[in-house]
């Protein structure tokens, strides 16, 4: 638990517009920022952040909040993980509520930030060798030779591991660092004979891996041409190195290119998906910036949770042979259970994503991806063009793909898919291949779940503009609900909601003397306005002596119109009780009939003098 006061100092000390603009490109805008959101894809700005109400609100998507919101949606966080990042970063010292678990937490953080640094050192080594080592050419002359720039390079911040047996672990040892943290983290390895350690990579062309926060945690090593000084190998050095698993790394959980394309894929609600460093730097390259790899490992349920915090969809871009189409069949059962909307890209045989960016270009890829088919689309599409050509073949692939569609909950879905694997296998009787179908699911398996898809909700607007515009003034300009005519407003105001802003507003007021945006909203949370208050409150349209002006004149005006629209009722009830005879009644109502009517004049007359 984190108190109100902790929560509001860290907010006071972590100014949104700094924190946001480490993401976004912000520029001024009135009294707000704007920019692109980095949650949708978008031309044209519609985010704003208002630094003093630390507040921001997309008028395209209308994701809105405060400095955690922000934080959650981007990192994919918890709250309490933003609220502890934060106060670190700020100096807000947190309570510690339970003592064994607090100090737990240090001891782990303590070790965990130890071994970040180390491998941080070993990148900044590694990096320098690129250009400093007489041999870092080659590295140079690996990526380069493959299209990717030294920008891209640096984007990365790929390295030279130079040849020998010890280069790094003498470098750390300068630093001071702990060879046993050194052999914790994968970089150094005991000597099988004496004492000392041996670099675990050496003569490679070196990938930084960070983790989704950006850490550096784990490297992959790619083997290079031998350099004229290296001794002759007995055997060829394996293509690929990469770190082992260790307490900052676990392959199952990490997934290459996050961080730098966190931003991305949530304003394309998409991600790329491919295998090799060279292609997923490559891609990122070619503009293609929310594009991941797992690291020497498949696809595992734990990276396709990992991105479903990020993105919905996922588009596996796999090589074009045999073992990338089975990599699409294996990625399938994760991604089904995960519920990632996954489509394919199919790739020329024997191409890949770098070699196809090289050869054919960007746009030809995304083309590709925006025409890509769902993956059931493409094991359908596979299964019969792969499949041999007689009856008993086709007939087993089709109940292959039993299991499959069952798992498709729409019944609409599921026939489109029918169809589909009976064109594709040449059959022209749909009954047949549904009983296909069973055959490979089991007897009624078939059957449509009912669909859990969120309905999105019509964003509510005030019924009345003119209404809603004297609110907003008092949002923009809260000082001025004491005014003597805002304290008129209450009665004028025919929509609930609005009075309950209004309301909200002058407790705000009264108790703190401004408001408090965030509390604001939890206060008026299950107000059906709620979406309208968030977009008011990411701009302010009016300086004090402009909201007091306009207040002036829109009260008298508003009180008139309320009282026209209530004249034709008025009217009715006068014709309805002369009907039933009750001419007491509409005496009294035509006197109220008369009063309301001459306010109207004199309200009229006020405003054309004014």
């Amino acid at each position: 638990m984190i108190s109100e006061d902790k929560i509001a100092e860290i907010r006071d000390r972590a100014p949104i517009a700094e924190v946001i603009g480490n993401y976004v490109a912000l520029k001024k805008s009135g009294s707000s920022l704007r920019g692109l959101c980095p949650f949708h894809n978008e031309k044209t700005p519609s985010f704003y952040v208002h630094p003093s109400r630390g507040f921001y609100h997309c008028f395209g998507c209308k994701a809105s909040g405060d400095v955690f919101s922000f934080l959650m949606h981007v990192e994919g966080k918890t709250f309490p993980e933003i609220a502890r990042d934060l106060a670190e970063q700020t100096g807000v010292q947190l309570p510690v509520y339970d003592a064994q678990r607090e100090a737990e937490f240090q001891r782990n953080k303590k070790q965990s930030d130890r071994l970040t640094s180390l491998v941080e050192k070993a990148t900044d080594f590694y990096c320098a060798q690129l250009h400093e080592h007489p041999d870092g050419g080659l590295a140079r002359e690996e990526f380069l030779g493959r299209g990717i720039s030294e920008e891209s390079a640096h984007k990365f911040r790929l390295g030279y591991a130079p040849h020998g047996w010890d280069a790094l672990a003498r470098f750390l040892d300068s630093t001071g660092a702990s060879p046993e943290d050194a052999e914790a983290v994968g970089l150094i390895v005991p000597r099988r004979s004496g004492r000392g350690h041996y670099d675990r990579f050496r003569h490679r062309l070196m990938f930084p891996i960070a983790d989704v926060h950006g850490k550096v945690v784990a490297f992959s090593g790619r083997a290079l041409s031998p350099a004229p000084s290296m001794e002759e190998q007995k055997e060829p050095p394996a293509k690929y190195l990469n770190s082992p698993e260790n307490p900052l790394y676990h392959k199952g959980d990490v997934l290459y290119g996050l961080h730098e394309g966190r931003v991305e894929i949530r304003r394309e609600d998409a991600t790329v998906l491919c295998e090799g460093n060279f292609d997923l730097v490559a891609l990122h390259q070619a503009g293609f910036q929310n594009a991941v790899a797992p690291m020497g490992t498949a696809f595992t349920e734990a990276h396709a949770r990992l991105i479903k915090r990020f993105a919905q969809k996922v588009v596996l871009l796999f090589d074009g042979d045999k073992a990338g189409r089975k990599a699409v069949r294996e990625a399938y059962t994760v991604v089904s259970k995960i519920g990632l909307d996954a489509h394919v890209v199919t790739l020329p045989q024997g191409a890949d994503p770098d070699s196809f960016l090289r050869e054919q270009g960007a746009e030809s890829l995304r083309v590709r991806i925006v025409s890509a088919p769902t993956i059931i689309e493409y094991l359908i599409d596979d299964s019969a063009a792969t499949v041999e050509p007689n009856p008993h073949a086709k007939a087993d692939a089709i109940a292959k793909l039993g299991p499959i569609l069952a798992k498709v909950e729409s019944p609409i879905e599921r026939g489109l898919y029918l169809e589909r694997v009976a064109r594709k296998f040449g059959i022209t009787d749909v009954g047949l291949v549904r009983r296909e179908l069973r055959r490979g699911l089991g007897r009624g398996s078939d059957r449509a779940a009912p669909r859990r898809d969120a309905v999105q909700q019509p964003i509510a607007t005030p019924v009345s503009e003119l209404q809603s515009k004297l609110i907003s003034l008092l949002i923009d300009q809260p000082t001025l609900i004491h005014d003597e005519g805002a304290q008129r407003l209450p009665k004028l105001l025919t929509s609930p909601d609005l009075r309950a802003i209004f309301d909200s507003i002058l407790r705000m007021v009264d108790k703190q003397g401004s408001l408090d945006v965030t509390a604001l909203l939890d206060e008026l949370n299950d107000n059906q306005l709620r979406p309208w208050l968030e977009a008011k409150l990411a701009v302010q349209e009016h300086s004090l002596e402009e909201a007091r002006q306009i207040l002036d004149e829109g009260l008298p005006l508003l009180e008139r119109k309320n009282i026209e629209h209530e004249l034709p009722r008025l009217q009715q009830r006068i014709v309805e009780a002369r009907r039933v005879g009750d001419d007491a009644l509409a005496a009294g109502l035509t006197r109220e009939f008369v009063e309301l009517t001459r306010s109207a004049h004199k309200l009229k007359s006020n405003t054309k003098q004014r």
